[in-house]
């Protein structure tokens, strides 16, 4: 456990710790799908407490050696204790207490720029003495116990209003009264406006929204009645924050057509939200006239500001061996439609008279991702184009196309759980029936009590045993 604890630690280092922590992110499956390194210390903070715990067994034992646990209790006592001492006093002066987002925050909440670095230094202190403090009554219970001042259970006890003061306290920083509002103002926070009713009338739920009149890329409220062009999450694709940078907040109506944007929600002249209908909107999917190959990834985005999306797809080179032997010819009467949604499958029906490059308004994830396309139950290859949408060759006729999201990481993932979980409920049972098998072979071994033998009474016609003559002595005068 003392070495998970280190590992664990030096993991959420990240880039501050590059030698170690690179290879571990480049070669490690899976493990460059976390948001942040230091997400790891969610171990740490089970592993330490379990420490804790055995380090208290080790003090209840009988044959526990007094002298080296008080040794041991002075050393790590007055380590943590000079830590949170030092902090306390010095502590502020060794940082800045300053961030690059403090400049936001003073303009979003009217407050003094020295506020921030006050507070921050103020919440170290704070922290610190109390980190102090509990660092001396821990030790000091245990070095009580070692004086044989208190009896066990009083640490126990002890330890366990720390630690629960400790848990609470912290808790209700991140967690308290303010996070709990009444029903009906809850669910009035989400309450579809005027404009989104209107817009939901709308008989095809699959298109888009952008939503100008909210705070777009940060705020969710969108997300609740409509498919979103905004929006936030904390974990975001970097093709589409690219799209977001480069293009959409130039307002580049080409990307927005492409991405299926039916309609915006503005403010109007009064205020109120209200709805304005893109018919320039390209649907679902679609099949273009022709291709345009770019050498670079910075080539491929910029070409989003000068092309006509509905006839024409951009096309990085990595994959020109895709399109070698395509001969595009124009089809007025072809078509393809959407005909069911899932966010994990994607059924789609094309008909032309000639094979066509059909473009998709979904984000394409790359090889291996999970997405694999189908033509009528076969599985095929499809492309990237416009930076980040999906492209495919369809063969001439009618076909039923699909996008199904199945990723064979996850399902390997799933059944090496589901193994080591069952090793794991397999050993817990072979301990428990080991002790158990033990404790009924002690109870079967143990000599069982000899019941005393029987006094039989004598019978009536036996003679009894004469006793000894008394010896008498005369009385001297």
């Amino acid at each position: 456990m003392g070495i998970g604890t280190l590992l664990t630690f030096m993991l959420s280092m990240g880039d501050n710790l590059a030698w170690f922590n690179k290879p571990i992110f480049d070669y490690l499956p899976l493990y460059n799908k976390f948001r942040t390194p230091n997400s790891i210390l969610s171990v740490t903070a089970f592993l330490v407490p379990m420490l804790g715990l055995l380090a208290v067994n080790e003090i209840f034992k009988k044959d526990a050696d007094k002298k080296t646990i008080l040794r041991a209790v002075y050393i790590s006592g007055g380590i943590l204790g000079a830590i949170a001492l030092f902090f306390m006093l010095f502590g502020p002066s060794f940082f800045d207490f300053t961030s690059a987002s403090d400049q936001q925050y003073v303009q979003n909440y009217k407050i003094s720029a020295d506020a921030l670095p006050s507070d921050r230094k103020a919440l170290m202190r704070s922290d610190a003495f109390r980190s102090l403090v509990l660092v001396l009554l821990s030790a000091g219970l245990v070095w009580a116990f070692l004086q044989k001042w208190v009896q066990k259970n009083i640490v126990i006890i002890g330890i366990g209003i720390l630690v629960l003061f400790d848990m609470w306290t912290a808790g209700r920083r991140y967690f308290n009264d303010n996070n709990f509002v009444t029903k009906t103002n809850a669910e009035a926070a989400f309450t579809p406006r005027a404009v989104d009713e209107l817009i939901k009338k709308d008989a095809d739920p699959n298109f888009r929204v952008l939503d100008l009149s909210e705070s777009t890329f940060q705020s969710s409220f969108t997300s609740y009645f409509h498919k979103s062009i905004g929006g936030y999450h904390a974990a975001k694709l970097q093709r589409y924050q690219d799209i977001i940078d480069r293009q959409i907040s130039k307002n580049n109506e080409r990307v927005l057509n492409m991405l299926n944007t039916k309609y915006y929600i503005v403010n109007g002249q009064d205020g109120q939200p209200e709805m304005q209908i893109n018919m320039g909107a390209l649907g679902n999917a679609w099949f273009v006239n022709s291709t345009r190959m770019v050498d670079t990834p910075n080539q491929e985005i910029d070409a989003l500001s000068d092309f006509d999306p509905a006839n024409e797809a951009i096309v990085h080179k990595e994959f020109s061996q895709y399109l070698v032997d395509l001969k595009l010819q124009r089809d007025s009467a072809a078509t393809i439609t959407l005909t069911t949604y899932e966010p994990n499958h994607l059924t789609y029906q094309s008909n032309a008279s000639s094979e066509q490059l059909a473009v998709f308004s979904e984000i394409w994830y790359g090889p291996n991702k999970g997405w694999q396309a189908y033509v009528d139950g076969n599985p095929v290859e499809h492309i990237r184009v416009n930076y980040i949408l999906r492209a495919m060759r369809v063969p001439a006729g009618q076909h039923k196309i699909e996008f199904i999201f199945a990723p064979k990481t996850y399902e390997r993932g799933k059944l090496l759980s589901t193994i080591f979980s069952s090793f794991v409920l397999l050993g817990l049972l072979g301990v428990v029936g080991f002790y158990g098998y033990q404790s009924y072979q002690k109870a079967q071994n143990e000599p069982k009590p000899t019941p005393p033998a029987p006094v039989e009474k004598a019978k009536a016609n036996t003679r009894a045993t004469p006793s000894k003559p008394i010896a008498r002595t005369r009385k001297k005068k």
